[in-house]
Order: C-alpha cells, then structure tokens, then sequence
C-alpha cells in the first residue's frame, strides 16, 4: 500500500523545505554556545549599541526564538533610525510570532518611506496569514514584477499552487513556474516546483519527465527525488524511467535515508509486494533508511508490510506499533495492527487499533465536511 499526497500537501511540504534558506541573506553565524551568550551580554551591557541589538536578535532568528528576537530586533531598529533590512526582518519575525497587527502597523510605516519587492513579499504573506488570498495575490506579484529573483517568482508561483480553489490559480502557477525555470535553468527548486504544479493539473507524464530532469540536474537535492517517490504510481508508463532514477540515487548516496526509502518502495511497487521478489533487498533498505531516519515512520511501516507478507506478524506488529506511535494519526498503521492482532488471537489489542482507525476516519469526514462548508 502507498500513500499519494494531495498537489497542496506537495505544495506546502515544497514550502516547509525551501523555508530553511530563508534567512540566508542575515549577517554572518557570530556562532554557538558560549560565544552566542558573550553576545547576548554584550549587546544587554551596551544598551545603546544598536550593532550589538541586531546581532543578539539575529542569533534569536536564527533559532526560531521569536519573542526574543523581535525584542532585541525592536530595539536595533529604533537604536539605528529604522533601518530598513532591519525592518523587514522585524517584520518577519513578528509574523512567524503571529503578531500581525504589529507586522501590519510596521509594514505600512515602512512602505511610505519606499517602495521594495520585500517589503511586498511580506505583505503577500501578512495577506496570506489573514486569509485576504486574492490580496495576498497582488502583493506577490508585484514582488516578483519589482525584482523578478529566484525567491521572488518562486513565492508567487508557489503561493498560487497552494491555493487551486481559487479559479485561475494553477494555469497561473504553471506559467510562473515555467518562466522560473527557463530564467534559472540550474534552479532545482523552480524545477521541483513546476513538477508539482503539472502534478496539480494532473498532467502526470511531464510531472514526472520534469521531476526526473530535476534529478539528474541536483543528484545531490532530495526533494525530486522525494516527489518522485510519490509521484512514480499515476504515470505507470514513465515508472521505469522513475525507478532507475530511484536505483541510481541509492547506490551514489548511500547515507541517504530518502534514497534507501524511496528506492525500497519502488522494488516492493515492482514485484516485492505481489510476488516475493527482492525482499530481501528491499528489507536491507529499509533498515538502512530507519537507522538514518529513526524518527521516520513510514520505514517502519513499509518494514511492517514486509514482515506481514511473510507471515512474520511478531515483527510486522512492531514495526506497525512503532509507526503509530511515530505518526499516531496515520490510519494505515491502525488498520494493519487490528489485522495482525485478529491473526494472533488478540482479540482485546484488535478490537482497540480497529476503534482507533474508525475514529480517524470519522475525524477524516468530519474534517471534510467543515472545509466544504466554508
């Protein structure tokens, strides 16, 4: 059994991965530990060094501390007669907080000073936040138009992607994607991107033609080869083609716990699952992604199909209990325990993983429901 995520979930996942550059533009690292905490008391012994306040709200941003980091960033802000890359990384530190009447009020203030395609991008996502989509829409475009970067038409392309309800969204989204592409033709990412996007549009075959370009283009970037992995199933012409991308990936990095993973689920899709075959690879695999990945669970629940299609359910329930325990909303993993434990004559274990399964999927249609009556 494989689960294929939604085109918004990609999205959203895609965002998660390429938010960890996001503060690549900040001042240098001033370091960890004990050198952190010098500069942390410096800047509280220096009251007045607005250098020092930026560097101490720095450090904060960094770490994801954001009350701290918009305290000392306030204070490096005033203390350097507003700043402007200060502000902006004020900004985004209040929105992170989820301070958006401060971001607001700091945000306007700003613009009657200047007009800069930041300044737009963090209204696009102070709209965002607030639910204002088609405003939100504006600002990312006018973001994109002020200075069209890698980042800029990235966030507008991607932000259209995520909100498909909205008519025009994914055409839209496609063809930002496609001019990222062709204007950063290096850029995994845009190329990431514009796969998920012809995902979204269910044009399966040039998803996954693109997501296989954007392997071979970063061998080295996980994230197509990720998609790949879900992709593979809704284009079985192309799955060939998919799965020597997935085997090529695994033998030239062997510490990759994606590449283990990804690779042991397209054996097990080939034959491993119907008819025995390669099991024993496929469980090699997979102990190496969970000894790479141990906080992982769907190794573990792949490892569980495994040990139950060879009548090892000892094995099979552990490896079950321990994705459920990992990710206890996953319904799959409850759903195959109550199956194991009816096997074994636990019937007590069974009637409990079989009422935890139909209560996500109540919870799963409840869930439903509300979003269709918004």
């Amino acid at each position: 059994m494989r689960i294929i995520l939604s085109s918004v979930i990609f999205a959203s996942w895609l965002s998660a991965q390429c938010a960890l550059c996001a503060c690549a533009h900040h001042a240098p690292d001033q370091g960890a530990g004990r050198e952190a905490n010098t500069i942390i008391e410096a800047a509280r012994r220096n009251p007045r060094d607005g250098k020092l306040a930026a560097a101490a709200g720095y450090y904060f941003f960094r770490r994801e501390q954001w009350i701290q980091s918009v305290v000392w960033l306030a204070k490096a802000y005033e203390l350097s007669g507003h700043d402007q890359e200060i502000g902006y990384d004020l900004a985004s530190a209040r929105l992170q907080l989820g301070d958006r009447e401060a971001a607001k009020q700091q945000l306007n203030e700003m613009s009657k000073r200047t007009e800069t395609s930041r300044l737009h991008s963090l209204m696009g996502e102070l709209q965002e936040q607030s639910g204002e989509y088609s405003a939100a829409a504006r600002e990312y475009y006018r973001a994109a138009e002020l200075e069209p970067s890698e980042s800029n038409i990235f966030d507008l392309a991607n932000f259209l992607l995520q909100h498909k309800k909205y008519s025009g969204y994914i055409p839209e989204s496609m063809k930002f994607f496609r001019f990222g592409v062709e204007k950063f033709p290096r850029s995994s990412k845009m190329m990431v991107g514009l796969g998920v996007a012809l995902y979204a549009s269910e044009e399966y075959d040039e998803a996954v033609k693109v997501l296989c370009a954007a392997v071979d283009l970063a061998p080295d970037d996980q994230r197509p080869v990720t998609f790949l992995g879900m992709a593979r199933k809704v284009s079985p012409e192309l799955a060939e083609q998919v799965d020597r991308r997935l085997e090529d990936f695994a033998e030239r990095y062997p510490q990759n716990a994606a590449a283990d993973y990804e690779y042991a689920v397209s054996l097990w899709d080939r034959g491993g699952g119907e008819q025995g075959r390669n099991l024993d690879r496929i469980e090699a695999l997979l102990r190496q992604a969970i000894a790479r990945a141990p906080k992982w669970y769907e190794p573990h629940y792949q490892l569980g199909l495994l040990y139950e299609s060879k009548a090892r359910p000892q094995e099979a329930i552990r490896e079950m209990r321990k994705a459920s325990s990992l990710e206890p909303v996953f319904k799959p993993a409850h759903f195959h325990l109550a199956v194991l434990y009816k096997r074994i004559g636990d019937k007590v274990r069974a009637a409990q993983e079989s009422a935890r399964a139909r209560q996500l999927d109540n919870a799963e249609i409840e869930s439903s429901m509300h979003a269709q009556a918004k």
